[in-house]
């Protein structure tokens, strides 16, 4: 069932409301209507409510985006949120290098819409992504991956067309089996405990 998001900076987490609140709004003006739906995921224990999609004038997420510090990194969250897949590669591209936990699911969700261009610069950034972080989202949301993880199989039937005969050369297929390197990884860790208890 859709979750009406009202207000994108439920997105992220409480502590960042204030930021989170100050960029949805600047990003507000001009879209062509309010996000309507969400996918819920934990995030260090706490419920986050994301986006499915946003409409948002792609000249004032580029603006956004270039705010110092966290105001930044939430405009260019929303932004990988966009309606438009070239403003939801752009927002990545910058996103990838970014360590926080709340960016996690951003990247995740791609994965599982499958743009090849999308899905290849997750693959390409995969051995310098905090695996940790990502280890200890997968764990605290096992249905979300398998939720993921499904889509990027349902997308099977693109393997030949896209020249990847063996699914398993598929870059989605390759993304999803180190996702869940790093899901085993984090289930043997200390943090990776915590993680399934919350």
């Amino acid at each position: 069932m859709p979750i009406l998001v009202p207000d994108p900076s439920r997105a992220f987490p409480r502590a960042l409301a204030p930021v989170a609140a100050r960029t949805a709004a600047l990003l507000a003006p001009g879209a062509l209507h309010h996000p309507l739906d969400a996918f819920e995921v934990c995030v260090d224990g706490e419920t986050l409510a994301i986006p499915v999609r946003v409409y948002y004038q792609p000249a004032l997420v580029r603006l956004a985006a270039w705010a110092p510090g966290d105001a930044g990194l939430v405009a260019l969250c929303l932004g990988t949120r966009h309606h438009d897949g070239f403003v939801r590669e752009a927002c990545l591209a910058r996103l990838l290098d970014a360590r926080r936990n709340w960016i996690v699911p951003f990247v995740v969700q791609l994965v599982g819409e499958y743009i090849p261009q999308i899905v290849r610069r997750i693959e390409a950034a995969l051995p310098g992504l905090d695996h940790a972080a990502y280890g200890r989202f997968l764990l605290e949301n096992p249905r979300f991956f398998a939720r993921t993880e499904r889509r990027v199989i349902s997308y099977g039937y693109t393997y030949l067309a896209a020249g990847y005969p063996d699914k398993h050369d598929h870059p989605g297929t390759r993304t999803i089996a180190a996702f869940r390197r790093m899901r085993a990884a984090a289930a043997v860790s200390p943090d990776g405990a915590q993680a399934r208890t919350t």
